[in-house]
C-alpha cells in the first residue's frame, strides 16, 4: 500500500469512456497486466465500437487484444470489483455525469484515483465535485488516433505520450504512473495540473475550431492567411490569459509547447505561418480535428465550450479580452445547431 492506502500496483483499472483513447489506453494496460502484474483492466462504453470489441476484440498495434468490455459501470464493478484507479476518457461535457455514475455505483467502496484525460478545461473540477473523496489527477494525452471502423484503432503519432499532475496537493499516484509506463507510454509527471491542461489547450486551439466553423481541413487553414490569422489570434489570446492567471506553459510529451509559445510571441505572423504551419497541419498524423469529425458525424455538440469557450470565460474573469475565441465558440456551436436542424428537417420528409 502507498501513503493514501491504495495498492502500489493497481488491482482494478477501469477506462470509463471506451472511444479511441479509452480503448487504446485500456488495451495497452491490459496487455501489460497479462505479463504478470495481476491488474484487472476493463473498458466501459457504448455503441458499435464497444459491441465490436466485445464480439471480436480490439484490433490495435498489429494484433487483436481481447479485454473485458462492459456497457455499464455496474456490470464492470460486478465482474471485476470496485476500481482503485479510473481513467476517465469520456468527452468533457460528459465528465460530471460519469463522475456521478461512479459515485452512485461505488457507494461505500473506497474512492479511486481518477485520471481525467479530457481535452479542455473543467473536467477535474467536475469530478472533484461529484466524487469529493477521490484523488483526482489532471492528464493530457498527445497521441493521435483514428478509428477506421468499429473495433479497429490505428495510432498515427507514436512520438507523444501522457502528461499528468495531481489536481490537489497530494503527490501523483505512483501506482498509476508505473502502470502506464509498463504499458509503453511516455509519461511526464509535473506538479501543476493547470499547466498540463492549459498547455494542451494551446495545442488544441490550432486548426480545430476554424476547421469546424468553415468546414475545411487543417491544410486549408494553414494555407489561407485569413483563416490562419484566426488561429494565430486565438492562440495569442490564450497566452495572455495564461499570463494573467499565472499559469506557465510547459512542454508535453512529443510537443515543445514552450517553443511554440515563444515563436508566437516573437515572430511576425507570416513568418510563423510559413515556419510552423506545416507542423500544425500535420501534427495529427493526417487525422481531421475532433470538432470537424464531430460535426460530420452529426453529433449534437462539440467540446468547443471547454476549449475556446473556456479561454473566453477565463479571460472574462481576469480582465483579458478574447474576441476571437468568443467568436469561434459561437461559430462552432452555431454549426452544430445548423446540422441538427438540417437533420431534423430531412427526417420529416418535407421539401
Amino acid at each position: 500500500m502507498n501513503a493514501s492506502g491504495l495498492p502500489q500496483v493497481p488491482r482494478v483499472v477501469l477506462c470509463l469512456g471506451a472511444g479511441a483513447v479509452g480503448s487504446m489506453v485500456g488495451a495497452r494496460l491490459h496487455e501489460a497486466a497479462r505479463r504478470g502484474r495481476g491488474t484487472r483492466v476493463g473498458l466501459v462504453g457504448r455503441g458499435e465500437h464497444l459491441d465490436a470489441v466485445r464480439r471480436s476484440g480490439l484490433h490495435l498495434d498489429g494484433k487483436t487484444i481481447r479485454l473485458p468490455a462492459f456497457s455499464t459501470l455496474r456490470e464492470a464493478v460486478d465482474a471485476l470489483g470496485p476500481p482503485d484507479r479510473v481513467i476517465l476518457t469520456v468527452k468533457a461535457y460528459d465528465a460530471e455525469e460519469a463522475a456521478g455514475d461512479l459515485s452512485r455505483v461505488l457507494g461505500d467502496a473506497p474512492s479511486p484515483v481518477v485520471l481525467c484525460l479530457q481535452n479542455g478545461l473543467g473536467s477535474e473540477e467536475a469530478v472533484a465535485r461529484r466524487l469529493p473523496g477521490a484523488r483526482v489527477m489532471a492528464g493530457a494525452i498527445t497521441l493521435s488516433l483514428t478509428r477506421p471502423e468499429p473495433g479497429r484503432l490505428a495510432v498515427l503519432t507514436e512520438h507523444g505520450g501522457i502528461a499528468l499532475a495531481p489536481f490537489d496537493t497530494a503527490p501523483a499516484d505512483q501506482g498509476l504512473v508505473d502502470a502506464l509506463r509498463r504499458a509503453g507510454f511516455r509519461v511526464r509527471v509535473t506538479g501543476r495540473a493547470d499547466a498540463v491542461k492549459w498547455s494542451k489547450v494551446l495545442l488544441n486551439l490550432w486548426a480545430n475550431a476554424t476547421c469546424a466553423a468553415f468546414g475545411v481541413p487543417p491544410q486549408t487553414v494553414v494555407s489561407d492567411r485569413a483563416l490562419f490569422h484566426l488561429d494565430w489570434a486565438a492562440f495569442r489570446e490564450a497566452l495572455r490569459v495564461m499570463r494573467a492567471l499565472g499559469v506557465p506553459v510547459i512542454d508535453l510529451p512529443g510537443y515543445p509547447v514552450r517553443l511554440l509559445a515563444l515563436l508566437a510571441r516573437v515572430l511576425p505572423e507570416e513568418v510563423f505561418r510559413r515556419l510552423v504551419g506545416p507542423k500544425v497541419s500535420g501534427g495529427r498524423g493526417g487525422k481531421l480535428p475532433s470538432f470537424l469529425l464531430d460535426l460530420r458525424a452529426g453529433k449534437e455538440r462539440t467540446e468547443v465550450e471547454y476549449l475556446n469557450g473556456a479561454v473566453a470565460a477565463a479571460g472574462r474573469r481576469v480582465g483579458v479580452d478574447t474576441p476571437v475565441n468568443k467568436a469561434l465558440t459561437t461559430a462552432v456551436a452555431a454549426a452544430a445547431t445548423a446540422r441538427r436542424a438540417t437533420a431534423a428537417y430531412a427526417d420529416t420528409g418535407d421539401g
